[in-house]
């Protein structure tokens, strides 16, 4: 092959390329409607006028961005079609860290300067575009589509809230509200922050499958990178979802039930009775906790025939893999507790790895500790312990006494084989060769924390992390779960699935009005749903409240912060995005021990529109009116109102449902007026005898060729004969 070095590029068009390219290349001319500047990019279609965002490693972020020119009222007046001459300036200024694009916009509508400007600046991390020479009371509104990630992995939120505000916000599908900025993909820990001088808003094309974005003024996209690391100082990495739980778990636990006399038989009993009233509805595991290897806390003569790798044969004389295997065959999986580097008594394990145990000081969770540097322990001991887990049929753990490893790690640092390396780092090896043997398929929880390091120190390990202390009594829920939600639920669905504890809801620990707060602040959250009581002597009515916790949703935050509360309220929000409905639920607690009156502002509180609204009480099952402003509300003490917020159609419509606290979001598949046919019909994924209950709100001017009207409520019964998606109809009569 000869290279023949040209120094004329005509000359190398007419040597290398055919002739047929070489006349359209000769043809082209220079246009000026792309502009780039390190990672981002700009590019206008001279036809359309329509403008696409460009970023590196991420392709095209934005497409179908138009520029629209608005009057002091609000219409639509003109766009950047309407100028009948356009002219297209690039430059890159001297001593500036920027490249742009400047449409010179000339033959101008009425009511426009002689020319208007119209300008897209590209820097480093943003895109700006502004106006130029435009009257004012003419304001640019600038729109399109956002194609950032998969729509799966991201979220709309506000990055940069108010710490002091109470609420906690959260959301299903992809929701967005009046106060959010940003878009942020889980995926890489990335975020796009679009603003506009006098104001922005986000939303969704189900349509198109993908976010919009529309800003007033001056205009700003700005790309933000790694959002969690920066503000949480902490090691990020995408929540997996490749294990069997593609949301937070949900499922019968033994300790908070029956702690110590847990045993084979009372396990396989609770899961039969979860078979039989709790599977259909979602649930999904069975948990035996730490009573497998332990008697009492701090045991001073733990039994050195019982640890780790020898359970207890009097409570479970078949064994675990015969546990494992009965659990399966109820339709749940079965989830072990572990603390595989501390041993309560002087079991065969710790013989063998007895020069690898650094302190025999008794804990509440063991007492020989294994050093957590030690290659022997890494290399050795965890790869058995996750292979003996795996041979026993248990797809999940629960890793108990983290913090107290790594404290102790702490305490006895200067005897560690590798004192060199930190307390911390030393744990996430363990946990990292556990991760290795166990697969990425393999269920893992890290419990649990007290405080940053020992919740977030295996956050791009752990498939769950406990946030708290265990939570019995109603002082432990205010106290545990409250304040420490309020503290990490940023993370949850995001690194990892946040568990505030077990759901404990007998009378023992919880009267009638704090069960229903306990459950309702669980699920709209979308944390895990753990029951925490014996299940066949659990009352009736408290078994309900657990159905309508059931299923876990896929429910994100919509807040990257750490948040507070005034000692009055605990107030969660939940915004809900389907392709045929939006609407908001939201669960207010008095947290207080006497009865108080609370005032819900609409726009203020739930971040949505000026509008009408219908609200529907959950648990009363009432319409409590069509609300504009704000809502006044007296509760009990310890007790919550779960409230769904639908704007006003002006047609019959969904107020609300009796299946799930979200009020529609776990098992309506669609919902449609239609106005020719007067009907309003859809679907529903109802549960076999669930006494299942539609709420249709009927304006005044409506009527229902079948049914009573009550308070302008009326309440379908749908099929509930088995498990299935049932249709439903309802037609109505109009008076003009």
């Amino acid at each position: 092959m000869i290279f023949i070095i040209l120094n004329n590029k005509k000359d190398w068009i007419k040597k290398i390329l055919p002739v047929s390219e070489r006349k359209n290349i000769m043809q082209h001319e220079r246009n000026n409607t792309y502009v780039n500047y390190f990672d981002l990019a700009v590019q206008i279609d001279p036809k359309t006028k329509l403008s696409r965002f460009i970023y590196e490693g991420h392709g095209i972020i934005a497409d179908n961005i138009s520029v629209r020119f608005e009057n002091s009222e609000g219409k639509t007046i003109a766009d950047l079609c309407s100028f009948g001459s356009v002219k297209y300036v690039w430059d890159q200024p001297l001593h500036e860290t920027y490249s742009m694009i400047r449409m010179e916009l000339t033959e101008a509508p009425d009511g426009f300067s002689e020319q208007t400007n119209f300008t897209f600046r590209v820097k480093r991390d943003r895109i700006e575009a502004e106006a130029e020479f435009l009257p004012d009371d003419i304001t640019p509104v600038i729109s399109g589509n956002v194609h950032f990630g998969k729509v799966e992995d991201c979220f709309a939120m506000c990055l940069d809230r108010d710490i002091s505000s109470d609420d906690l916000r959260a959301a299903y599908g992809p929701a967005s509200s009046t106060i959010d900025d940003c878009l942020f993909d889980r995926k890489c820990d990335e975020a796009l922050r679009f603003s506009g001088s006098k104001g922005r808003k986000l939303g969704f094309s189900h349509a198109d499958g993908c976010y919009t974005f529309e800003t007033r003024g001056f205009f700003t996209v700005e790309s933000i990178i790694h959002v969690y690391e920066t503000r949480f100082r902490t090691k990020y990495s995408c929540i997996n979802k490749n294990n069997a739980f593609p949301t937070a778990h949900t499922g019968w636990m033994t300790w908070y039930s029956i702690k110590f006399e847990a045993n084979e038989e009372r396990v396989l009993k609770n899961a039969r009775f979860q078979r039989e009233f709790l599977y259909d509805y979602g649930a999904q595991t069975i948990w035996i906790d730490w009573d497998w290897c332990h008697r009492d806390f701090g045991d001073e003569n733990a039994p050195d025939n019982i640890g780790f790798f020898q359970p207890n044969s009097e409570k479970y004389p078949h064994g675990f893999k015969y546990m494992s295997d009965e659990i399966k065959k109820l339709g749940f999986i079965p989830v072990l507790w572990v603390a595989p580097t501390i041993e309560p008594g002087f079991t065969e394990i710790c013989k063998e790895f007895e020069d690898c145990i650094y302190t025999d000081c008794t804990t509440w969770c063991g007492k020989y500790f294994f050093d957590i540097t030690d290659e022997r322990v890494i290399n050795e001991l965890i790869p058995r312990a996750f292979n003996q887990i795996k041979e026993w049929g248990f797809d999940a753990v629960k890793w108990d006494c983290l913090p107290t490893t790594v404290g102790y790690a702490d305490a006895y640092h200067e005897v560690l084989k590798h004192p060199e390396i930190t307390s911390t780092e030393a744990l996430r090896r363990v946990c990292l060769k556990a991760r290795e043997v166990a697969g990425d398929d393999f269920y893992m929880m890290s419990c649990a924390g007290g405080n940053d390091r020992e919740v977030l120190m295996l956050s791009d390990v752990a498939d769950t992390a406990r946030i708290g202390n265990d939570i019995f009594h109603w002082c432990d829920f205010i106290g545990d779960f409250v304040e420490r939600i309020l503290r990490f639920y940023s993370f949850h669905n995001v690194s990892f699935y946040c568990d505030p504890d077990n759901v404990v809801i007998r009378p023992e620990f919880s009267n009638f009005e704090q069960a229903k707060s306990r459950v309702s602040a669980v699920s709209l959250l979308g944390l895990p749903v753990t029951f925490g009581d014996e299940l066949t002597e659990l009352p009736a009515d408290r078994i309900e409240m657990l159905r309508r916790a059931l299923p876990t949703l896929d429910i994100h935050p919509m807040d990257i912060r750490e948040s507070t509360h005034d000692g009055k309220r605990f107030f969660v929000t939940l915004a809900v995005n389907t392709a045929f409905e939006c609407w908001n639920v939201f669960d207010l607690l008095n947290m207080q021990d006497y009865d108080a009156k609370y005032t819900v502002n609409l726009q203020n509180d739930l971040h949505i529109e000026d509008g009408d609204y219908l609200v529907f009480d959950f648990w009363n099952k009432k319409l409590l009116g069509i609300y504009n402003k704000e809502i006044e509300l007296s509760l009990s003490s310890n007790a919550s109102a779960v409230c769904a917020v639908r704007q006003v159609t002006g047609k019959p419509q969904i107020a609300s449902t009796s299946r799930h606290l979200s009020q529609g979001a776990a098992e309506l598949v669609s919902v449609c007026w239609d106005d020719e046919s007067l009907c309003l019909k859809g679907s529903s994924k109802v549960v076999k005898n669930d006494d299942y209950q539609i709420f249709i709100y009927v304006p005044d001017g409506y009527k229902p060729t079948d049914g009573q009207v009550i308070d302008n409520i009326l309440t379908l019964k749908p099929d509930n004969s088995e498990n299935k998606t049932v249709n439903w109809k309802v037609s109505f009569t109009q008076n003009i």
